[in-house]
């Protein structure tokens, strides 16, 4: 009597148990198989102006480059911004010409060390995935969108001729090899390679307060596969890098701007390969578990509510009426003063300190802890972001974060 109540009440007989076992042991040989025989992604065969792309125009060898150099990689297709950190510079190669590359450059500016590469060259799809068909070199005008999307009025010129006379300012081997030479020419570009007929790579001059370098480099051809290993371009493309790093070791690549966005997502991911076979099985088991555990569902239990509860419910109401009245900046701005003054007098600042030598007194501190970047450094760029656009709100909650990073690390606490 009592081994026969105890069975009944066990969740599953030995022949479901070894059924769940037997699809686990297959769930799992499917996985490891298609690990190794899938290839390494969704963008792998791509034959593009990208660093997923292995074709002559793909940057991928780039890639594998920089990591034998001892580099970190990153490529980033969904939130790019809170992939950067105080180590990484920014990678934007080859974009196209269109408005949402220039909304997401324009995103992206200003919060790293940032190298932005011109297009150039466009091709057909070849016959094997992966290769590219037949190469085209169309006029220079989108080139000439994407240089100006960061200097009013670059003009981008390929000279007829083959006879460049280099100039640069930094420590190359040898001179470029390239076909069909692309250059730049604006005043608002400081050159560091260059020709007589104009800039290869350079410098952005005259950068606001508080904002990063950006390099332009006209030619992608140096950092193409098919140009990489071309002459010395390998120890110029070496060159570029180290200048842009500015001493950072971490490279971020940003594809959103090729039109490769892959939000995260579990429940998409769950039924790609390798992860649907696992899937499978955890639904089936489910299935099992479900139907032996029928009769032990109940109501849920009672959640009270807590002050804890309460004081959610205020904060998320009070930012909901600050979203209506489209006063998230000037409220960003106004707890970021109040917190400074709290902190400068945490940090024992003068008494007779004035209000507007508050933000100096600030990040002079910062410069004695070398903490970067500095409050008023941070101030600035909340206070440049326009009510009208569209990316607002997450570059608020970015310099928001910014902010209490800033405030933790000036007043030592634990993050």
């Amino acid at each position: 009597m009592s081994s026969a109540k105890n069975n009944s009440e066990q969740p599953f007989t030995k022949k479901a148990l070894f059924i769940l076992v037997a699809l686990g042991l297959v769930a799992t040989v499917g996985v490891a198989v298609t690990s190794i025989f899938a290839g390494d992604g969704r963008y792998q065969h791509s034959a593009g102006s990208n660093s997923f792309s292995k074709s002559a125009l793909g940057h991928a060898a780039l890639s594998e480059f920089l990591k034998a150099d001892g580099r970190h990689i990153l490529v980033s297709q969904y939130d790019t911004l809170n992939k950067i950190g105080n180590d990484s510079a920014l990678l934007l190669i080859e974009p196209p010409a269109r408005s949402a590359s220039e909304s997401q450059i324009d995103y992206l500016l200003d919060e790293a060390p940032t190298l932005l590469v011109l297009p150039k060259r466009t091709a057909t799809a070849g016959l094997r995935r992966g290769w590219i068909g037949r190469a085209f070199l169309p006029k220079p005008a989108a080139a000439q969108t994407v240089a100006r999307y960061v200097a009013d009025g670059a003009e981008v010129v390929r000279p007829a001729h083959a006879n460049h006379i280099w100039t640069h300012d930094i420590g190359l081997g040898g001179d470029p090899e390239v076909d069909d030479l692309q250059l730049v020419k604006s005043p608002l570009i400081e050159p560091i390679i260059s020709t007589e007929d104009g800039i290869l790579f350079g410098k952005l001059k005259d950068r606001f307060e508080g904002g990063q370098p950006v390099w332009l480099l006209a030619d992608p051809d140096v950092l193409a596969t098919h140009g990489l290993a071309r002459g010395r371009n390998s120890e110029v493309a070496l060159e570029i890098m180290d200048t842009v790093a500015t001493g950072r070791n971490t490279f971020v690549i940003d594809e959103i701007i090729h039109g490769f966005s892959l939000e995260p997502s579990l429940s998409k991911a769950m039924f790609k390969q390798p992860f649907v076979f696992a899937t499978l099985a955890a639904l089936l088991a489910l299935i099992f578990f479900l139907l032996a555990l029928t009769r032990r569902f109940g109501a849920p239990a009672r959640v009270e509510n807590t002050l804890q509860n309460s004081k959610t419910v205020f904060i998320e109401n009070t930012a909901r009426i600050l979203h209506l009245a489209d006063k998230e900046k000037e409220a960003l701005l106004r707890l970021m003063d109040d917190q400074a003054l709290t902190i400068a007098e945490k940090l024992n600042a003068p008494r007779d300190l004035a209000r507007k030598d508050l933000v100096a007194w600030l990040d002079e501190t910062c410069r004695l802890r070398e903490i970067t970047p500095d409050f008023g450094t941070i101030r600035l760029r909340v206070d440049r972001i326009v009510s009208d656009d569209e990316t607002k709100a997450r570059r608020l909650m970015h310099q928001a974060s910014q902010f209490y990073t800033w405030k933790q690390e000036i007043l030592n606490e634990t993050k």
